[in-house]
């Protein structure tokens, strides 16, 4: 076991690289998006410099998300479509209640268009929304779980990853 002084050395040590990592993710990130997005790639592999497939980059395709853009629009509609999900309180708001406008945004965003679909099946379109796209990005996916990860690490343990800049830049040029 280690004695206070080893952990609180071990403990400062990781909370500066959390910060220098995380802070070096985000500028990769981007410039990773910009890549995917330059050459049009919806998935890579990632391996190793042996060769061993370590992970997948892929692209995420948000769904747009209904946003209100016109909240008496809305109340109105509702008040005249489902006018039991409207709450009128003592204070005088008048405001739907957050089951239905949780459903309600559901529906609009599973439908990817502000309307919503009547028990009879008429698509009636919902007023004082708008549909917010969501910004493109991408996730890394490691292979069988955390077994990628543990083959990153060893590697960079091992000093195969050294020719990566990025990553000789955190450690101040050593391993």
């Amino acid at each position: 076991m280690q004695n206070i002084a080893e952990q609180a050395l071990t403990e400062a040590v990781l909370a500066a690289l959390e910060k220098k990592v995380g802070s070096a993710l985000k500028t990769h990130r981007t410039s990773m998006q910009e890549a995917l997005e330059g050459f049009d790639i919806e998935k890579l592999g990632v391996r190793l410099p042996d060769g061993t497939k370590v992970a997948s980059i892929v692209g995420v395709n948000p769904d747009p998300t209904p946003v209100v853009a016109d909240e008496d629009a809305l109340i109105e509609w509702v008040s005249q479509h489902a006018p039991d999900e409207i709450v009128t309180r003592t204070v005088v708001v008048t405001e739907i209640r957050p089951a239905y406008r949780t459903a309600l945004f559901d529906e609009m965003t599973k439908r990817k268009a502000p309307e919503t679909v009547t028990g009879d099946g008429e698509i009636l379109e919902v007023p004082g929304i708008k549909m917010r796209e969501g910004t493109r990005s991408h996730q890394v996916r490691f292979e069988d779980g955390d077994t990628g990860r543990d083959l990153v690490a060893a590697a960079w343990a091992a000093g195969d990853l050294s020719h990566l800049a990025e990553l000789r830049a955190l450690t101040g040029g050593g391993q």
